[in-house]
């Protein structure tokens, strides 16, 4: 017998379904990824944490889960949404169901209803609060707890997600040593640099300049992560401390740590009205005038009229679904970022790993 599952929106729209994970309540972000494969990196990501995704594919989960492609310890994602959860999964190296990794780490998710329609709602009244239960199925009692919740964009959400100290992978590498700025660093971008015999030390989001300083990097990589960076002042301060002492300093941005990077040199950040989330993404070089197709998970970018009036940054890249920023770099041509995943196996976007390869190379 299916359970009932009930999600409120801070609207005070309600959607009800079936529940096909863990028996609890929880609210964040309500937000929808338009995805047709990679789910269990989506909501193993860390950018996606306090996040309730809703599913634009209409059935999710048919490759289970393995143990090779979780970009973190567990699944980070609030709650989960599908129009149909399936119940056979079939793939080599699967190690469990969707539904048996949703319930391990207690997370909400619910089918049997109408994604089209909740996904209609939030690209045309935005992000927003929500709450979602499978114990308690009074609306006005939800509304009354979503009340007291905390909206994402109002929250340092990156101290739950980074490590707790700095660690060393590969200390015996051949290469040059980057630091990467673990702001709730995906897995796969330290296996990128992992796999080019690159010496790595991972700092916390809360680390000083001094400290990062002190191992001499040769380069410096931002990751990506989640909320809103205007709420993590502390990471600001580093990474303009970082460019004032070091100047020539390589450093390469991803989405969070772009909004960072942004901050850092003045430029202003902007809540998206409904995100960048999917694997769809068209992104114009402006340099080379090519286009590609990318993975982005993302709820803000940096403002372009910040970006033209600063007089150290330039736009490198642009969304070609909306125009909005998504890449800059500054003038001197060593210290640049994008809102969007890139891949070093990607013939469309590996450059952008490649040519911070070359700048770190330079730098040795």
């Amino acid at each position: 017998m299916l359970n009932k599952c009930i999600l409120v929106l801070e609207s005070g729209k309600v959607f009800e379904g079936f529940s096909c994970g863990a028996n609890t309540e929880t609210a964040g972000e309500i937000v929808f990824n338009t995805a047709v494969f990679g789910y269990q990196e989506i909501v193993t990501d860390c950018a996606s944490f306090k996040e309730l995704i809703c599913f634009a594919h209409p059935h999710v989960g048919d490759c289970g889960f393995n143990n090779e492609d979780f970009e973190s310890s567990s699944i980070k994602t609030t709650g989960l949404f599908f129009k149909e959860y399936s119940k056979i999964y079939s793939n080599w190296r699967a190690t469990c169901s969707m539904q048996e990794q949703v319930i391990k780490d207690n997370v909400v998710a619910m089918e049997g209803f109408d994604t089209r329609a909740l996904i209609k709602y939030i690209r045309e009244n935005g992000t927003q609060k929500a709450i979602v239960s499978t114990k308690d199925f009074d609306v006005e009692s939800l509304k009354k707890k979503l009340e007291k919740v905390i909206a994402n964009d109002k929250q340092d959400l990156i101290k739950e997600v980074t490590c707790k100290e700095k660690y060393y992978i590969n200390e015996n590498g051949e290469k040059e040593k980057i630091a990467i700025i673990d702001y709730g660093c995906p897995n796969s971008f330290i296996e990128t640099f992992k796999s080019q015999n690159y010496k790595i030390a991972v700092f916390p989001a809360t680390a000083k300049a001094d400290d990062i300083l002190a191992e001499n990097p040769q380069g410096i990589f931002l990751s990506s992560g989640p909320g809103f960076a205007t709420n993590s002042s502390y990471t600001i301060d580093a990474i303009k401390e970082i460019i004032n002492k070091k100047p020539d300093t390589s450093l390469f941005a991803v989405g969070f740590g772009s909004q960072v990077l942004a901050l850092s040199y003045g430029a202003k950040v902007v809540k998206h009205k409904i995100g960048h989330r999917g694997a769809n993404y068209p992104v114009r070089d402006i340099k080379t005038n090519k286009i590609a197709i990318t993975s982005q998970n993302n709820g803000y970018f940096v403002d372009d009229k910040s970006i033209e009036q600063n007089k150290d940054l330039e736009v490198t890249h642009i969304n070609l679904y909306d125009n909005t920023v998504a890449g800059f770099a500054n003038k001197k041509g060593n210290i640049f970022a994008v809102e969007f995943y890139p891949s070093l196996d990607s013939d469309e976007t590996g450059y952008l790993f490649k040519n911070f390869f070359d700048m770190v190379g330079k730098n040795a």
